[in-house]
């Protein structure tokens, strides 16, 4: 409690100096000088503000389309993955189009063969954060 009273106090006070500074600054007549350096910061300032708005602009444009201008296709999925279990999905069509997939390895026993797959489900919530 003691330290954040003082963090408030010398805030105040510093502030209290700053307000201070600017007064006396505001005393001194304004010369060709001063209205000159004054333009100057206002262009540099105007400057640097269009080319970030410029910048981010263009950002979103990459992040939108892409590099080439066109939005990104979606790959095709795989059959199998890397330890060669086979995938089982809804459908080709819903999968490219769902936000969520879920994917599940499931064992499909046959008698004395057993076969583990990837059940790939699509999902609508968000999927849960672990």
């Amino acid at each position: 409690m003691i330290r954040t009273t003082f963090h408030i106090l010398l805030g105040a006070l510093l502030w209290l100096v700053f307000g201070y500074y600017w007064y006396l600054v505001m005393q001194q007549p304004v010369t060709d000088e001063t209205k000159r350096a004054l333009m100057i910061v206002g262009a540099i300032v105007a400057v640097i503000t269009i080319f970030d708005a410029l910048w981010i602009i263009h950002n979103i444009r990459i992040a939108r389309f892409g590099k080439r201008r066109t939005r990104r296709t979606a790959a095709e999925p795989p059959v199998e993955d890397f330890l060669g279990r086979a995938f089982i999905a809804q459908s080709e069509e819903a999968l490219r189009a769902a936000r969520y997939i879920e994917v599940h390895v499931v064992e499909i026993a046959d008698g004395e063969n057993a076969v583990k797959h990837k059940l790939l489900r699509i999902s609508e919530p968000e999927p849960e954060t672990r």
